[in-house]
């Protein structure tokens, strides 16, 4: 894949909006996404920015990653083995 953009960003999820760290790689108007530590990867055509509530994003893909993202790097590596 070839990725346009790749980041960290602040955002909430949850009733509560509890705080995280998301970690987001763009390919083809795609934003691919997981919450650090957790094992789910989410697929998007929304343009994910600081601040972002997950639980209002419409998924059109997701995945399941062999272990927690714990980084930038291992949510693109698992994206790719898709």
């Amino acid at each position: 894949m070839r990725w346009q953009a790749a980041r960290e960003i602040k955002a909430t999820y949850g009733g509560s909006r509890t705080p995280c760290d998301l970690y987001v790689c763009e390919c083809d108007g795609v934003s691919w996404y997981a919450v650090e530590g957790s094992q789910n990867i989410n697929a998007t055509y929304e343009y994910l920015e600081h601040g972002v509530d997950i639980e209002t994003l419409e998924d059109h893909d997701t995945a399941q990653a062999d272990s927690p993202i714990e980084s930038l790097e291992q949510l693109i590596a698992e994206v790719e083995e898709l």
